[in-house]
């Protein structure tokens, strides 16, 4: 056997002095972080979950005036312009989609809660990198959303100054 060489470049532990960091466990100094969040994100999720629900609720409220209360509504208001058309079956779909952006973040933070309950418990790295990946997927979809919304109120500023315009020119 030769002597190890003395102008070698020295070699490191990544995983520190915890034998059990070499064999795929995590240490549990970086477990408590996401142990201490586990209760606040499932927290979070049931409150996604009833805000989903009253939203379908509204939904099912607003589609069901338009089929029974539209005719009477004219009746009352035939002037009103809100009675007329699909304005509250359309209300109601909007309310239907909005349940949906919040169904998927709160099934990727229940997720997320879960995976961290199971971390606690087996102290591995796939379990932490499981947690980590159900946190990056609500992330991006959180992302998205921003994105998305952030190009809507800018579409519909221009619509509005457009629809501001079209009023001002014919008035003049």
């Amino acid at each position: 056997m030769e002597p190890p060489n003395p102008y070698a470049t020295p070699s490191a532990n990544p995983y520190g002095s915890n034998p059990l960091s070499m064999e795929g466990s995590v240490a549990a100094e970086t477990i408590a972080p996401l142990a201490g969040t586990k209760s606040w994100v499932q927290f979070m999720s049931v409150i996604m979950w009833i805000i989903a629900a009253i939203c379908l609720f509204y939904a099912v409220i607003m589609i069901a005036m338009e089929g029974f209360m539209s005719q009477a509504l004219i009746q009352q208001q035939p002037n009103n312009p809100l009675f007329k058309g699909p304005f509250m079956a359309v209300l109601g779909g909007f309310y239907f989609l909005l349940a949906f952006f919040y169904i998927y973040p709160a099934v990727k933070l229940w997720a997320y809660g879960s995976r961290i309950g199971t971390l606690k418990t087996t102290l591995r790295v796939q379990d932490l990198n499981a947690a980590l990946h159900e946190q990056r997927r609500l992330w991006k979809f959180t992302g998205i959303m921003t994105i998305v919304f952030i190009v809507l109120m800018i579409l519909g500023i221009i619509a509005l100054v457009a629809f501001a315009g079209m009023i001002a020119g014919a008035r003049v």
